[in-house]
């Protein structure tokens, strides 16, 4: 009688206990990281749409029409920062890792780090400003959310072609997605001092099989080409 007691009780368990067990592990398994990995080439505009036009201060298009071309740090090989640097149409990589994303570029050989929320990485120090920033990421469902502080001031702040400055209160908010094939991009900037509205830049991505090609910029070579850009001001005796 017993044997058929303890029979009973297993079976009691498993009919109304077990469920109950399953659906407190399902609630506890991390949610499912997106795989962004890969080496991506650009198709054209997120949905087709073309983002909408840069709307620079006045301050800002006064610095642009004063600046001299030949002056660009691009010559001297130095990197142009996001988002500026995604303008061009070369091909990135994404490496993801447990605690970080690494974005290699093939423009200038850019490589950027991305620091996960929730690993218990340092934050930057009063004085920790560069090129590219400083990049927090997190994953928000299906996508990867990558907040960008802490820039240089640079000439070429938003666009390669243009020359609208960026200022240290510049910040940009990236977000990555797939959607089968396709990895899809969003980018929105904001600088009070020389934006009067968020600058968007949206694009998708198909996956490229080849490996990314150096840029290896020569700072001699580089250099030379600006002689072909006419300065304002007359050439020194």
């Amino acid at each position: 009688m017993r044997h058929v007691r303890n029979a009973v009780a297993a079976a009691l368990f498993v009919v109304f206990a077990a469920p109950h067990l399953g659906a407190q592990s399902a609630a506890a398994s991390p949610p499912a990281i997106p795989k962004l990995t890969g080496i991506w080439h650009r198709k054209g505009p997120l949905n087709g749409k073309p983002s909408a036009p840069m709307a620079p201060t006045n301050r800002a298009l006064g610095y642009e029409k004063a600046f001299d071309n030949a002056l660009s740090p691009t010559y001297d090989c130095v990197q142009i920062p996001i988002p500026a640097l995604m303008n061009d149409d070369y091909d990135f990589q994404i490496t993801q890792q447990p605690d970080r994303v690494i974005i290699r570029y093939e423009k200038m050989d850019v490589v950027r780090i991305v620091w996960l929320e929730g690993h218990g990485h340092p934050k930057p120090g009063a004085y920790d400003y560069t090129i590219q920033g400083h990049s927090i990421g997190r994953y928000e469902g299906p996508r990867l959310v990558v907040e960008t502080t802490k820039f240089t001031p640079d000439s070429r702040g938003f666009n390669s072609n243009r020359f609208i400055p960026a200022t240290a209160m510049k910040k940009v908010t990236e977000t990555y997605w797939r959607e089968g094939d396709v990895l899809k991009m969003q980018t929105v900037s904001v600088d009070p001092l020389v934006l009067k509205q968020p600058f968007r830049w949206d694009y998708e991505y198909s996956d490229r099989k080849e490996e990314l090609t150096p840029y290896d910029c020569d700072p001699e070579d580089s250099r030379f080409g600006a002689q072909f850009h006419k300065s304002i001001y007359p050439p020194d005796n």
